[in-house]
């Protein structure tokens, strides 16, 4: 699993990785930026106080700066999102490199890619909503979270580069069959995901590292199922 981990980032030196990385962090900023400047025209549009003064002033400093410490919570998320949605490419790249002897992969439909990207994101910020009450029990949320989301990016992630060869109902039969070990690695996942400037090329790691593991488990190739 280290040996996986490894490859991964030493594969950063290809430009279809580099590709990916420029691409979130650029896509990310313009969104931001142009949200920044949009709400900050609506706030400026809008009078608080009638007779102005310096009531109307503070006020609209704090909103300001709250409004960029906001901008810069989202830019990591932001820049995840964005790059997320090119992983293929992070896929193809690692096959090209380490397994160009592997099967053609199948094609799927740009949809497929995005409902199954929103649903995840939907289902992980719910389910890390919901174990919020558990901070109050200190230890016992730290094992919750990465319990739960090591099982969640253990499935996003191998369902990603495993239904580049299988259709759906194959890909789930695969997962619960290795369930405990994609498991392990996604507590890994979930660490690197915590960590900060990391979390923002997380997924093209996570990505590379399962096209490894999945091959190391002999879960990618239709004929070693």
């Amino acid at each position: 699993m280290i040996n996986d981990f490894l490859k991964s980032v030493a594969q950063f030196s290809d430009p279809r990785f580099r590709k990916v990385v420029l691409i979130g962090v650029a896509g990310a900023l313009a969104t931001i930026v142009g949200l920044w400047v949009l709400i900050w025209f609506g706030l400026n549009s809008v009078t608080f106080f009638t007779d102005g003064g310096w009531l109307e002033s503070a006020v609209d400093w704090i909103l300001g700066i709250g409004l960029t410490l906001l901008v810069l919570l989202l830019f990591p998320a932001a820049t995840v999102l964005i790059s997320s949605l090119l992983l293929d490419q992070i896929a193809d790249a690692v096959e090209d490199k380490h397994y160009p002897t592997l099967p053609e992969t199948r094609p799927q439909p740009i949809s497929d890619a995005i409902f199954s990207g929103l649903k995840f994101a939907l289902t992980a910020l719910a389910l890390n909503i919901l174990i919020l009450p558990l901070l109050l029990a200190g230890p016992l949320y730290v094992i919750a979270f990465y319990t739960m989301n090591g099982y969640l990016l253990s499935r996003e992630y191998f369902e990603l580069v495993a239904a580049r060869r299988y259709d759906a109902r194959t890909v789930e039969n695969i997962r619960k069959s290795r369930q405990k070990k994609l498991w392990v690695a996604g507590v890994g996942l979930t660490f690197l995901m915590t960590i900060p400037l990391v979390n923002l090329v997380a997924p093209i790691i996570a990505t590379a590292f399962m096209v490894h593991y999945s091959v190391r488990l002999g879960t990618y190739v239709p004929e070693t199922v």
